[in-house]
């Protein structure tokens, strides 16, 4: 098929319940003298079809003009358009920390303190960072249950992968053969050259330093990793695995990391970037706050408005730093994910924002930016990132009816304290997302785990091996996922609405928040966020016994 100039590759996303296969037959069909196509939106002509994706047909790739892209986004049908170029790669919501967790450094023997505090209900280490003694007792640790990591990879033979008779439990299968989805494996998959990804697997199902100790772990390597599939691939291998599995054994996926755009803060007025490391961008030109008209432009003056973000670094002399960013195709992936009963947690992310839900007081909050002095877009910044459980549209555009999937969006509990009316309260990491999005919160700073070979510490275990200490909603969320799986040991059964409720009814309110919902600059607030802090009450030293009713 010859190809129309200019165009590019694009991602079309339509809503949840509408007929595919109707768009997709408009689009790669004449529509010319058909009345009931609108040719004001669908083009008069036969498009290409870059990548049909059987398994998640709510997302295909076509070739399209630019203007036929303006024009197709219109469709009252579909979500979003979105350019494939723009989508661009995530990073990992975590960063290195150093030699300290809650309480000590790191080589040695040290436990990931996540466990000890989240399987009691009240706050046994009060403000120290000391151990407060106690151990780890548990009945459940994920016998039965399939723990997938979606990230950088993982070091196959690390130790913290075996169960207690030095049997490996990490199943390395070729995911296009196991899903049904054409393409073929990276030959080096099984790796990690970055180490988040090992370090996230070693907090959800670690032998030592995790949870589910005994589940069946999964890898996909998605990004941070030259040997990494593509984002289209990981989602439509993973539904094809767990529907091919018919509901023999519960499926879990972390997902710690996070789509990001950029602001160059050096420039005045401030830009927008797509990229951390180019030297052009957007010009801000203002916003709307709450309903109120502002010409502000710069980060230092919109940090009253709630513009923090993570800082990246100097590039090309410029500071630079990072936000999140909604895509519309891969949030209408998770959609898919919890739909076909996969169990979802991601991590919140590490930009100081406060994340709000639609119809809360900051949902609709936009800054404006040009592009050859037109307005070209508006961006609504407390609408979170991708991945999220809300499919919002993207981050500059016009947002269609909110749907939210089931899962857990999950902020980092820090390992500071703060008191309030003469009370003591546990307080979020200062780099940890708020706001009313955030779904449970779990530890998340100075966590120790699993590192590649070349990284990191000497294994405590084994001294052929690392470990080390990360900080971030990238060591949250693994926290969470690894609960989830005990959890689903006992309840194999249970949907992804009844682990939300077991957990959310369960949580304990010690987290701290002073009130105030717009005090954007206290970075120890949970802005308006549900108070619940994890709890997993199903710690005893006799066996658990699941009773048939």
């Amino acid at each position: 098929m010859s190809h129309v100039q200019g165009e590019l590759e694009y991602v079309v996303t339509v809503k949840e319940g509408v007929d595919w296969q109707e768009v997709h037959n408009e689009l790669t069909n004449p529509t010319k003298n058909n009345p009931s196509v609108d040719s004001n939106i669908i083009p008069d002509r036969v498009v290409e079809v870059v990548k049909l994706r059987p398994n998640n047909p709510r997302n295909t790739h076509y070739y399209l003009t630019k203007e036929e892209k303006d024009r197709l986004v219109n469709d009252p049908r579909i979500v979003d358009v979105k350019r494939f170029a723009h989508i661009g790669l995530p990073k990992a919501n975590a960063f290195q920390d150093g030699e300290f967790n809650k309480n000590s450094l790191s080589s040695n023997q040290h436990d990931n303190w996540g466990m000890l505090r989240h399987i009691s209900e009240t706050n046994a280490y009060g403000a120290s960072s000391t151990d407060p003694g106690g151990t780890f007792d548990y009945v459940l640790d994920g016998t039965g249950v399939d723990m997938v990591i979606a990230d950088t990879g993982i070091q196959a033979d690390h130790p913290e992968w075996q169960d207690a008779n030095g049997v490996t439990r990490l199943k390395q299968i070729d995911w296009y053969a196991a899903s049904g989805v054409s393409g073929s494996m990276p030959v080096n998959f099984y790796t990690d050259t970055d180490g988040h990804g090992t370090h996230c697997a070693g907090t959800m199902m670690g032998r030592y330093f995790g949870w589910a100790k005994n589940a069946d772990i999964y890898n996909i390597t998605h990004y941070g990793n030259s040997q990494a599939i593509s984002t289209a691939d990981f989602i439509d291998c993973l539904l094809g695995w767990h529907n091919a599995k018919l509901g023999t054994r519960p499926t879990v996926v972390n997902m710690s990391f996070a789509y990001a755009f950029y602001l160059n803060t050096t420039d005045n007025p401030n830009r927008i970037q797509f990229s951390r490391g180019i030297d052009s961008g957007y010009y801000l030109t203002g916003g709307v706050y709450r309903g109120v008209a502002h010409t502000e432009v710069t980060r230092t003056n919109l940090r009253q408005y709630g513009i923090n973000g993570e800082y990246q670094g100097s590039y090309n002399g410029k500071n630079v730093y990072g936000f999140p960013y909604r895509v519309a195709s891969f949030d209408a992936d998770i959609r898919s994910l919890t739909t076909a009963g996969i169990h979802v947690c991601m991590a919140a992310g590490n930009d100081s924002m406060k994340c709000d839900v639609p119809g809360g007081a900051d949902w609709d909050n936009y800054l404006e930016f040009t592009s050859d002095n037109v307005t070209f877009y508006r961006w609504y910044y407390h609408r979170g990132g991708t991945p999220s459980l809300y499919e919002a549209g993207s981050s500059f555009t016009a947002v269609p009816a909110v749907t939210k999937a089931t899962g857990f969006n999950v902020g980092a509990l820090g390992v500071s304290t703060g008191t309030l009316n003469s009370t003591l309260y546990e307080q979020k990491a200062t780099f940890s997302q708020s706001g009313p999005a955030v779904d449970i919160w779990t530890a998340g700073q100075y966590i120790i785990s699993a590192q590649p070979s070349n990284m990191g510490s000497v294994y405590h275990y084994n001294n052929l091996f690392r470990q080390a200490k990360y900080s971030g909603t990238s060591m949250a969320a693994p926290q969470m996922c690894g609960m989830i799986g005990c959890l689903l040991q006992a309840h194999p059964d249970w949907t992804p609405e009844q682990v939300y409720n077991y957990f959310t009814s369960n949580a304990k309110p010690t987290m701290y928040d002073n009130g105030n919902d717009a005090d954007y600059t206290n970075s120890l607030t949970t802005h308006g966020a549900p108070n619940r802090l994890a709890y997993f009450p199903l710690a005893a030293q006799r066996p658990f016994t699941i009773t048939e009713v």
